[in-house]
């Protein structure tokens, strides 16, 4: 099966010269203009967010309108316009929207196909009202990386001016095998503060793993510190916005993430195995918030479980969506329902670890913890540990032939632990997480 890979990267600019400063300018005062008119007339004639349509409707009037603009910008106009409504609908529908209409303030100058613009390793250049316009790249590793691994730059431009220079959004893509064995997959279940896998190879579960990656811990951390520096503050004051920021909570939660994705995407391909992972939807998360404290349901909003799903689509691996209702609450070796304990017994396991310590640590014998939540539900004369069971589940969602447990009984089922940020197995859960 080939999948088309999509990477995009942002670079910066040199500064530009006046000249080129104000071209561009104007061409994004055109697209503001004409972008906010299409949403209007989107709306108001309840037109259909398909290029086609919008085609239809919108570019023989606008090029009657402005004829020295460029037939591409009006075309990325009426696509970016299409996007904003189809969005738009789709948040007012889950109830998430609050104004009548969404307006086009952040404007990025897009440029739907390399008719217009042009792309040579070292600059761009991009057709305006006033001729082309060259602006040079400053490189990065990552663009160099892309530049020369057998990826190609695809069609659509994004442009956005900041002071005096200007960001570009190039995408590349890249054309990959992905190989799956039948019979092998890899079933995850993202929870606050671990990804838990459950292997399956020849239709049997080979083991399970999980990844202990704290954003649970992490978010709850930050809003807390985040509170510290507000408070008695306003957050318009110049030292707080300096210390807030300085907090690099977005950069750590994804830097996990990227890493866990990591991980799993190297085990697959080892196996070729199919990855299948649940789907978590907004309205899911609105259900779950219903009577939850202040702080459970920021933590909840701020999950990255979204994010997470749209990192694994993007890698080379064959990734499929599913239902995760009721999948912690089946037992899966016989399909019946479990009975929640209302208690949560929480283990801290001390870690020493060589493959996780290094320098000063490493020498004076230090100690990594991690704090694992467990969360059982009873089933019969066994107690199953919530997170664990759902990758089970899951996978049995997907294909009714595999085998949960081939071979043993469950009270030999344990999960080995592990750090996604080295890849090592940090220890085996056993006793309280133990299956049965």
């Amino acid at each position: 099966m080939l999948k088309t890979l999509k990477r995009t990267v942002r670079l910066e600019s040199d500064p530009l010269n006046e000249w080129k400063y104000h071209v561009l300018r104007e061409v994004e005062e055109y697209q503001k203009k004409i972008v906010n008119e299409m949403i209007e007339a989107i709306l108001s004639e309840a037109l259909p967010t398909t290029r086609k349509k919008l085609h239809e409707r919108f570019y023989n009037h606008y090029k009657e309108k402005y004829p020295f603009l460029p037939s591409r910008v009006i075309e990325g106009a009426y696509i970016v316009a299409g996007r904003i409504v189809k969005s738009f609908k789709e948040r007012k529908k889950e109830g998430l929207t609050r104004k009548d209409k969404p307006e086009y303030k952040r404007v990025v100058i897009t440029i739907p196909n390399m008719i217009n613009w042009r792309f040579n390793r070292v600059f761009i250049s991009v057709l305006t009202h006033k001729g082309w316009v060259e602006v040079p790249l400053k490189f990065t590793k990552q663009f160099i990386h892309y530049l020369y691994e057998g990826w190609r730059v695809s069609q659509e431009l994004k442009l956005r001016l900041v002071g005096r220079k200007i960001l570009v959004w190039l995408t590349f893509e890249k054309e990959v095998e992905v190989d799956t064995k039948d019979g092998n997959y890899i079933s995850i279940d993202v929870n606050e503060n671990n990804v838990t896998l459950a292997v399956f190879e020849g239709f049997k579960l080979k083991e399970l793993r999980r990844y202990e990656t704290g954003l649970g811990r992490i978010v709850i951390n930050y809003s807390i510190r985040r509170e510290e520096i507000t408070k008695g503050h306003s957050t318009k004051d110049e030292v707080v916005k300096k210390k807030l920021g300085k907090l690099r909570e977005r950069e750590r939660k994804l830097d996990i993430l990227r890493k866990t994705v990591k991980r799993i995407t190297e085990l697959a391909r080892s196996l070729s195995a199919k990855v299948v992972v649940g789907k978590f939807s907004s309205k899911v998360k609105e259900k779950m918030e219903g009577n939850k404290t202040a702080k459970l349901r920021h933590r909840i909003h701020q999950w990255s479980v979204i994010k997470f799903v749209d990192m694994l689509k993007i890698q080379p691996i064959d990734v499929e969506e599913v239902s995760e209702s009721y999948t912690s609450s089946i037992n899966p070796f016989n399909g019946e329902k479990l009975k929640k304990r209302k208690q949560i017994v929480e283990r801290v396991i001390k870690v020493f670890n060589p493959y996780l310590m290094t320098g000063t640590a490493h020498e004076g014998g230090g100690i990594r913890v991690f704090k694992v939540n467990a969360r059982y539900l009873e089933g019969g004369e066994v107690l199953l540990e919530r997170d664990s069971i759902a990758p089970l589940n899951i996978a049995r969602k997907v294909d009714g032939r595999v085998l949960v447990f081939p071979s043993t009984s469950p009270k030999d089922l344990r999960v080995t632990v592990y750090d996604p940020l080295r890849g090592v197995p940090v220890v085996e859960l056993e006793d309280k997480l133990r299956h049965g």
